[in-house]
């Protein structure tokens, strides 16, 4: 009896460690399995410059939403071009554009290969470029006058005579004005005929629009002292722009990526003087920069270096100085993160485009899926999400960024999964069956 009593305790015992370890591998297995998925899928993952096939996956993407844009019962081209002429309006060039460098996916199929065939014909300037030159045939002629009229500058001419440079109001895109025979037309198979240049009929050279490298609203150094002082006499003024201006200003003559700071900064001043960034966006924006320079402390440092009386070059140095003293190091490397994904999708896009993809994000992660997807489409991308709005973000194909520490991870949750099963197996080898024991 007392054998038998002995025995039960000892299978009790041995049960109850076996349900305990076999509770901590599964939990274990879970947790590690989510981080495992948590850094291969976010947008952490993608880095500064995402993967090529990250790339190519988006892009992919990125054709099929355009594919679907196009309502039932429209011409395509029709519906294209007043895209088009509706951007131009709105002045919004990047969109613009982007609508041109989605046309081979937009239009009918014999209008595509007509496109991709007179963009492989042209000899000069990068794809993209040869891709919107090709496009442009396809507009109507006002639509292609006003587009060649918005982005390209006047000639300047300098008149000997008058010894002063003279704007010729002529342009090369007003130049263009014999209609085009073939635009419209249909053969007699019912397909569209693909507009052919001849010797009549000159085509006007493509100009890319300005980039980001020329936008700036951060302001110089006399701009920061007069809104410090209205912050100190407690005057309206937007503290947290402020605060980022200050901070660009500081990175002039410290970073190497000063002017990527400058155009995001620029970026995000116009995005939230138009309140077109989101609550969520906008309070994450806050924490960052509080983080990088505290407000508090910062307000401290800048009333002292006001105090004083000085020349403006003086107080220039000291409100700059007590900006400087007041960036914490390790807030200002993740706001710095921040601001180069922001300046990264100006420099594929526009300023303005950049502005139009940031107001769908609500988070940073959001920010890094949009600079992946401005990396595949470019132009493309602003256009797009003025269609399809914060749903462009879903397009981001970040996929699986192999590392080390991704693989040893792996390695670990197969290992305890071999051990989760021999804790299974041993259960049930172990378990008697309560008839063989004998009172």
């Amino acid at each position: 009896m007392a054998r038998i009593k002995k025995r039960r305790e000892k299978d009790r015992n041995g049960t109850w460690r076996q349900a305990l370890l076999f509770n901590s591998l599964l939990l274990l297995i879970v947790v590690l399995g989510t981080r495992v998925l948590t850094n291969a899928y976010t947008a952490e993952s993608v880095g500064d410059v995402p993967d090529i096939q990250a790339r190519n996956e988006t892009r992919k993407e990125i054709d099929t939403a355009f594919q679907t844009i196009v309502p039932k019962g429209n011409v395509a081209r029709a519906f294209w071009a007043d895209q088009i002429a509706r951007e131009l309006e709105s002045r919004d060039f990047s969109a613009a554009r982007g609508y041109l460098l989605a046309a081979p996916v937009m239009l009918e199929r014999d209008d595509s290969r007509a496109i991709l065939a007179a963009a492989d014909a042209e000899e000069s300037g990068s794809q993209d470029q040869r891709l919107t030159k090709a496009a442009l045939l396809f507009l109507p002629n006002e639509v292609r006058a006003s587009y060649q009229r918005a982005i390209e500058p006047p000639r300047i001419d300098v008149s000997p005579q008058l010894g002063e440079e003279q704007v010729v109001g002529e342009r090369q895109g007003d130049t263009n004005a014999q209609p085009e025979a073939s635009a419209g037309e249909t053969g007699t198979d019912g397909a569209t005929e693909a507009p052919a240049r001849t010797a009549e009929e000159s085509v006007p050279e493509f100009v890319e629009a300005p980039r980001s490298s020329t936008f700036s609203m951060v302001g110089d150094r006399t701009d920061l002292v007069r809104r410090s002082q209205r912050w100190v006499n407690n005057e309206p003024v937007d503290t947290l722009l402020l605060r980022l201006s200050a901070i660009s200003l500081v990175m002039v003559d410290n970073d190497e990526d000063a002017e990527a700071y400058a155009v995001a900064t620029s970026v995000l001043r116009a995005a939230s003087r138009a309140n077109r960034l989101t609550q969520d966006y906008s309070s994450y924006l806050e924490g960052r920069v509080e983080r990088a320079m505290p407000a508090d402390a910062t307000l401290v440092r800048v009333r002292n270096a006001l105090a004083a009386v000085a020349p403006m070059s003086q107080l220039e140095e000291q409100v700059l100085q007590a900006y400087q003293s007041s960036i914490d190091p390790d807030g200002l490397i993740r706001l710095q993160r921040d601001l180069k994904a922001i300046a990264r999708i100006s420099e594929l896009t526009s300023p303005t485009g950049a502005v139009t993809l940031l107001e769908t994000a609500d988070s940073p992660e959001d920010v890094r899926k949009l600079q992946l997807i401005a990396e595949a489409g470019g132009d493309r991308a602003v256009a797009l999400t003025k269609q399809i709005g914060p749903r462009v973000i879903s397009l981001a194909q970040i996929g699986i960024k192999w590392s080390l520490e991704l693989t040893l991870q792996l390695m670990v949750i197969a290992g305890l999964g071999l051990a989760l099963g021999w804790t299974a197996l041993s259960a049930v080898s172990n378990a008697r069956p309560v008839r063989h024991y004998r009172r």
